[in-house]
C-alpha cells in the first residue's frame, strides 16, 4: 500500500483500512505514514485513532511528530500535540524545554501549554520561571504567568513574575500577575514606598 493511498483512506475516514495499513508497515513506515497525514484535516475519530499509534512510536519518533504538529495551520492538530506529550514522559519535558524559546510566538504558547500537562511539576514550573525573564510576547507571558500562579511555586517564581511585570509593563500582564501572586499567597507586588498592597 503506498503512501498516497493511505491519505486517502484518512481523508476519507476509513478506519479499517487505516488499521489495516498501519497494522503491516514496520515502525518507520508507521512513523513515515503518520507524519504524512496528520497536519492533514481529518475527521476527529481519525485524528483520536491516529493520535493512538503515535503514543505506540518511541519517545523519539513521538516527540518528533508532536513537535511538528505544534506548527500545523490545523487547531485539531495542535491540540492532538498538547494531549499526547504527557504519554512520552521525559522525552517530552526535554524536548519542550528546548522549543520554550521557538522563533514563533504561537508555538511558544502552545509549549507553555503542553508543559502544563506533564507531570514534572518543579522542572516544568522552573522552566517557565527562566522562560519569563526573556519572554516579551504578552500572550506568551499571560499563559506563563498564569500556568505558574495554577501550578504554585516558590519565592523565586513569585519574584520572577513581579520581575516580568516591571519589565514588561502592560495592564493585562500586571494584572495576571496579581492575579497569579495573590494565587500563590504573595499578594500584591510591592508599592513604590516598599509596602505589600
Amino acid at each position: 500500500m503506498d503512501l498516497k493511498q493511505f491519505r486517502f483512506y484518512c481523508q476519507a475516514g476509513n478506519l479499517g483500512m487505516i488499521r489495516e495499513v498501519l497494522a503491516d508497515l514496520s515502525a518507520a513506515s508507521r512513523e513515515e505514514y503518520l507524519r504524512s497525514v496528520l497536519q492533514l484535516p481529518l475527521r476527529s475519530d481519525v485524528l483520536e485513532y491516529l493520535g493512538s499509534e503515535v503514543t505506540r512510536l518511541s519517545g523519539e519518533q513521538g516527540t518528533a511528530i508532536l513537535v511538528e504538529l505544534l506548527y500545523s495551520e490545523e487547531a485539531a492538530a495542535r491540540n492532538l500535540a498538547i494531549e499526547l506529550f504527557p504519554a512520552f514522559g521525559i522525552a517530552s519535558l526535554r524536548v519542550l524545554q528546548s522549543h520554550a524559546c521557538d522563533m514563533d510566538p504561537d508555538v511558544r504558547l502552545f509549549v507553555v501549554q503542553a508543559m502544563q500537562h506533564l507531570p514534572y511539576k518543579d522542572e516544568v514550573v522552573r522552566t517557565l520561571a527562566k522562560q519569563l525573564s526573556v519572554e516579551r510576547e504578552p500572550n506568551v507571558l499571560v499563559a506563563i504567568v498564569e500556568a505558574i500562579g495554577d501550578m504554585g511555586a516558590g519565592p523565586a517564581e513569585a519574584e520572577a513574575i513581579v520581575g516580568a511585570m516591571e519589565a514588561y509593563d502592560h495592564p493585562y500582564v500586571r494584572f495576571v500577575g496579581e492575579r497569579a501572586l495573590l494565587r500563590l499567597g504573595w499578594g500584591r507586588p510591592a508599592a513604590a514606598g516598599g509596602e505589600r498592597l
